[in-house]
């Protein structure tokens, strides 16, 4: 079976480009990349269900998630701090959650706030 050339180029591209995003050279989109790895993965302890929230720490709204990100430094930054953490009291998301994050996960986070923590507003909102 042979690939058409056009095709394979396609798939090389979007690899190159998948692969740039991860390294951290592409700009890092809050609504594309970093709200939806919250929503599955924080949003059940720090979202906008009162009943079910930890810490007084709200990661859906940008005012509560400050308190956790130090712009443009990730290493100072707690949010960072939780994710990268060996502790299991201190790991976020909690072991016991069953849902890790993965390190593609993981970078973007860490070069999203390395790049400012950009908060956008959710496309509905938006006028």
């Amino acid at each position: 079976m042979r690939i058409k050339p056009i095709k394979f180029l396609v798939v090389i591209i979007s690899l190159c480009l998948l692969n740039l995003r991860a390294e951290g050279t592409e700009k890092v989109s809050f609504n594309r990349d970093i709200r939806p790895i919250l929503a599955d993965r924080c949003f059940a302890c720090h979202g906008p269900d009162a009943e079910s929230r930890e810490a007084g720490l709200r990661l859906d709204l940008k005012e509560s998630a400050q308190a956790v990100i130090t712009h443009r430094k990730s290493k100072q930054s707690e949010l960072v701090e939780r994710i990268l953490s060996t502790d299991p009291d201190l790991k976020m998301p909690p072991i016991e959650f069953g849902k890790p994050l993965d390190k593609r996960q993981i970078k973007l986070l860490q070069q999203w706030v390395k790049q400012g923590g950009d908060w956008e507003e959710h496309w509905s909102l938006r006028p």
